[in-house]
């Protein structure tokens, strides 16, 4: 991405900002929020399109059309550089946001990190990691695949469960308790899997407006991973095991009842 100031690109630029109507020559630069236009003269005149504004980019023809949130647009052409330009803000705008900061169980000492931890984690962080790395929208989108999250919950699941017996009865038994508790990570993953359906059918002009949307829905899988790991606690550390769930169960009925 360039910084203001640095490999100006040379274009045309019509449309609209605000009341300003556009039809001239300009040059164009990138900062880390914003678009800079500024007239191909000797004006020191400029203006900064934010990057929070751009609804989608679309690339037509000789043309780069840059889509508002407010239904405006901005049309770019008469340069061999657009595509790339395209691609530096679509890397510009879909910085995917932190998704731990807020969480309350996340690697805090009262939520014991450890072993079953990490494993719990592991893909959401794993998929994060691949996102941050890829800046577009596309691979991001197939690095929170929730099909394959889904299979990791329940694998890690019936992990725990052969770890902590070697009955048959009670492995089944713990397997469904905490699949019952993790019930607000799958609400969340099918929620993913519809907003990620949404994100791959948008079309250019919509498409980071559709992304920020779909980043929504991973911040809430984090959260409810993050609750369903906590709700799991108890349960992985009982160590009356599968027996002691009709208390557990008991008991969050009766702090539901208080709530």
């Amino acid at each position: 991405m360039t910084t203001s100031g640095e490999h100006a690109l040379p274009l045309h630029v019509r449309g609209a900002w605000g009341s300003r109507a556009l039809d001239q020559s300009a040059l164009v630069t990138m900062d880390a929020t914003a678009l800079l236009i500024a007239p191909a003269t000797d004006s020191p005149e400029r203006f900064a399109v934010p990057l929070a504004q751009l609804r989608g980019a679309e690339r037509h023809a000789d043309l780069l059309t840059l889509w508002l949130a407010d239904g405006s647009r901005i049309v770019l052409t008469d340069s061999p550089h657009l595509d790339g330009l395209r691609n530096r803000l679509e890397a510009a705008v879909c910085a995917l946001p932190a998704q731990t900061l807020s969480l309350r169980g996340f690697g805090s000492e009262r939520s014991a990190p450890g072993s079953d931890h990490d494993q719990w984690f592991d893909a959401l962080l794993t998929a994060r990691r691949l996102a941050e790395e890829s800046r577009t929208v596309e691979t991001q989108r197939r690095a929170f695949d929730s099909a394959r999250l889904g299979r990791h919950a329940q694998q890690t699941r019936e992990a725990w469960a052969a770890d902590r017996f070697e009955d048959p009865a009670d492995r089944r038994a713990l397997e469904a308790e905490l699949e019952e508790l993790a019930a607000p990570y799958s609400n969340a993953l099918r929620q993913l899997e519809h907003a990620a359906l949404r994100l791959r059918q948008a079309s250019d002009d919509v498409q980071f407006a559709t992304w920020r949307r779909w980043t929504a829905t991973v911040q809430r899988a984090f959260r409810a991973a993050d609750d369903v790991w906590t709700l799991s606690l108890p349960a992985l550390a009982d160590s009356r095991g599968a027996k002691g769930s009709f208390w557990r169960k008991l008991l969050r009925r009766s702090e539901r009842g208080r709530a």
